[in-house]
């Protein structure tokens, strides 16, 4: 196996949760219910609108001719090893990856799509944030990642808490968890403000470059959101 064939393989372990939101593939939104089956039930796969907007942000679902800008911070080592995914080494390797990698995880495992973060009034994609896990029906993980030069002012959590609200709103979830690094202090601070709260620390185990650490886990009820909603109304 060459080194191309490598990175195109460990590329379908990558996992966008800062997590590394992930970066997310074009879907095409259909109309009515698409049921699915997993774990032996039968489930109806709801679809999220192609395109949302915050106070400052636009979230909209990416496409491959959004990968060079994806490319300038996936290839961050500062983004990815917290994100717990290696740098991506070129170009090529991010089409690859949102031309088969993520359709074919998103189709297997019935995830719903996710978004490119934009500053409003620009065009390039600078973060992203969906949900790269599903662990039961009902139950997603949500991850993010966001280019260091937008870093500290406040995009993760706006966008974030959009997609928290939609998926809440129109997939019938009844929960949603956020994983990261011990180190990862930055993500420790988005599931906090977001309202999650901490249920695990699995010690020692090991991130993308190998090394020991704490894996946190932090769990959001669809009971909690509704009264965070309240209390922001």
């Amino acid at each position: 196996m060459d080194e191309n064939e490598i990175n195109k393989v460990a590329g379908s372990a990558r996992n966008w949760v800062v997590p590394r939101i992930n970066i997310f593939v074009p879907v095409r939104l259909m109309t009515g219910a698409i049921f699915c089956r997993m774990r032996g039930r039968r489930m109806t796969r709801a679809e999220l609108p192609e395109k949302i907007e915050t106070e400052r942000l636009v979230l909209r679902v990416r496409t491959v001719a959004d990968a060079e800008d994806i490319f300038d911070y996936a290839s961050c080592p500062e983004v990815s090893y917290p994100a717990g995914f290696l740098p991506v080494k070129t170009l090529e390797d991010e089409i690859y990856y949102l031309e088969h990698i993520l359709p074919e995880r998103n189709q297997k495992d019935n995830l719903p799509a996710g978004y490119g973060i934009i500053v409003k009034g620009t065009d390039t994609i600078i973060g992203s944030v969906d949900f790269p896990h599903r662990y039961e029906d009902d139950v997603l993980e949500i991850g993010y990642t966001l280019h260091p030069d937008y870093w500290g002012r406040g995009y993760v959590p706006e966008a974030a808490r959009a997609l928290i609200d939609l998926a809440f709103k129109e997939l019938n979830l009844h929960k949603i968890e956020l994983s990261c690094f011990g180190y990862n202090l930055q993500s420790q601070r988005v599931a906090e403000k977001l309202g999650f709260t901490l249920e695990a620390r699995i010690r020692d185990r090991k991130d993308a470059q190998g090394n020991r650490c704490d894996d946190l886990r932090y769990g959001l009820l669809k009971s909690e959101w509704e009264c965070l909603v309240i209390k922001r109304n």
